[in-house]
């Protein structure tokens, strides 16, 4: 396999210019050497480490770097911290050739507020103390789309922007979902020097022979919505491997990646269009599903099919993704879990699918005073964001009034993001808490949500239900158990 010599240019659209107030740098101002060549996402966390645990030494980052510096030219991270410092560190006294991207990574306020103005003033920092290297500043990643872990208020986005637009000479951006961009992006489009946007088909269910008719669609529906902006696809990318029922079946799979990557890259340089692949490495820290699985290398830096005719030298002893069962698998009825899952006489109880590294098991129970006598047990650490998804196919709850269902969890998790998804990932979540009754002699509590109050989703298709992050009233992730029973609309 032949890995094409050109990826990325910033976007020269040819489209007409914005009706109203200009683009605050033009294509022209954007397009230079730096964006001519691939681009790729770049996060340096082996097997072991986190970005709240263990980080890379500055040696394991030289070899990554030396490893990308021999195929790509402009990297993307997602950090002001420490492992942010330690690549330009490195790509500076190494001479290693890779310019980057810089990120402020933002979390959710108040609790991420002290957290988030030292990412901005570390990177304003990093940008200028870098400037041979950094070649544009993202601010936030996935912070405005209505599904993230960690969401943060437009106008206070925009509060950092301008704070970092007025503290460094590179040009800035925002990187979110094109969904968002699409519908929402025209005011925060004004801020910024250029839009960042992701598509990944694979998580809308897409199989391979969609997948990069799917990516261009997104583009142009992005570049129709705000005309004239330059715009980046920040991430896009196919995993080796999939869990659950939110891809199509085997989804992920390494030939499929690099038949993904071959057709990005050859529309990419066709049409001008910078793309970050995502991503380089494997991150095992995101968990042993999905997530784990979408490096070009493995977490052990072996080259996957996509780029074995690069890197020779990288050739994995085994396989570099893990392999299939018979058929998928799931924690609801295929494994015969004897969940009651009540939606409906028409339609099937629902495929059960666990997500996420803060979910240390989820398991059917025998639980006194359940439906049927059992219920599901989900066992979060505390760790980080995870949740369970029901997922149903497409259902038409149109006749009926109300989402409900029964928990049993502790008095110290206040807020329970509970989220309907239609079969087009268009989501909407409120906090289940917030709909409970008091609890019974038995400590069960029943969570009943009007419909009405997901005045955003179409409920004649639905696809999932979800139940995320079991938090405490500072927004801390709690560690306990939770028990979810007799799922059902009414």
């Amino acid at each position: 396999m032949l890995i094409l010599p050109l990826l990325l240019a910033i976007a020269a659209s040819g489209c007409s210019e914005p009706e109203s107030t200009a683009p605050p740098l033009s294509v022209a101002d954007l397009s230079g050497d730096v964006w001519r060549g691939r681009a790729i996402a770049y996060s340096g966390y082996r097997n072991g480490q986190s970005p709240d645990g263990a980080r890379p030494s500055q040696e394991q980052v030289a070899e990554d770097l030396r490893i990308l510096e021999r195929h790509w030219g402009l990297i993307r991270i997602y950090g002001a911290d420490r492992h942010g410092e330690d690549v330009l560190e490195v790509i500076r006294r190494e001479k290693i050739e890779l310019k980057v991207m810089l990120g402020v990574w933002l979390g959710t306020e108040p609790k991420a507020a002290v957290e988030n103005a030292r990412q901005v003033a570390e990177g304003i920092r990093l940008a200028n103390e870098y400037a041979d290297i950094v070649v544009a500043v993202n601010v936030g990643n996935e912070v405005l789309i209505e599904w993230t872990n960690h969401p943060l208020p437009e106008q206070r986005l925009v509060r950092y922007v301008r704070e970092v637009k007025a503290g460094v000479e590179q040009p800035v951006t925002v990187a979110d979902n094109y969904v968002w961009w699409r519908d929402f992006g025209a005011s925060l489009a004004r801020e910024v020097d250029f839009i960042t946007m992701h598509s990944y088909p694979l998580w809308e269910r897409k199989d391979i022979d969609e997948g990069l008719a799917f990516t261009i669609e997104n583009y142009e529906q992005v570049r129709a919505a705000l005309p004239g902006y330059p715009i980046v696809i920040g991430e896009a990318g196919w995993a080796t491997y999939t869990e659950g029922n939110l891809h199509v079946p085997r989804g992920g799979d390494e030939r499929k990646q690099q038949r993904y990557y071959d057709e990005l890259t050859n529309w990419a340089a066709d049409n001008s269009v910078t793309v970050f692949f995502f991503e380089a490495f494997d991150e095992a820290w995101k968990g042993t599903g999905t997530e784990g699985y979408w490096g070009l290398f493995t977490a052990d830096r072996k080259a996957k099919p996509v780029v074995q005719d690069a890197f020779p030298d990288l050739m994995p002893d085994g396989p570099t993704s893990p392999a299939y069962p018979d058929r998928i698998r799931t924690a609801g009825p295929e494994l015969k879990v004897p969940l009651r899952v009540r939606f409906a006489e028409t339609i099937p109880d629902a495929n059960v699918n666990p997500m996420g590294p803060g979910l240390a098991a989820a398991e059917a129970l025998a639980v006194e005073g359940a439906e049927g006598g059992t219920a599901l047990r989900l066992a979060f650490n505390g760790e980080g964001w995870a949740g369970v998804f029901f997922y149903f196919g497409e259902y038409d709850a149109s006749t009926a009034t109300a989402l409900a269902m029964r928990l049993r969890l502790p008095d110290e998790v206040t807020q329970l993001e509970l989220k309907l998804e239609g079969p087009e990932t268009n989501t909407q979540s409120v906090n289940a808490i917030d709909y409970a009754t008091d609890r019974d002699e038995a400590g069960w509590r029943t969570v009943h949500v009007p419909l009405a109050e997901f005045d955003r989703i179409d409920p004649s298709r639905l696809a999932i239900v979800g139940l995320w992050r079991p938090a405490d009233r500072a927004g801390s992730f709690v560690a306990c158990e939770v028990l979810v029973d007799d799922v059902r609309f009414d």
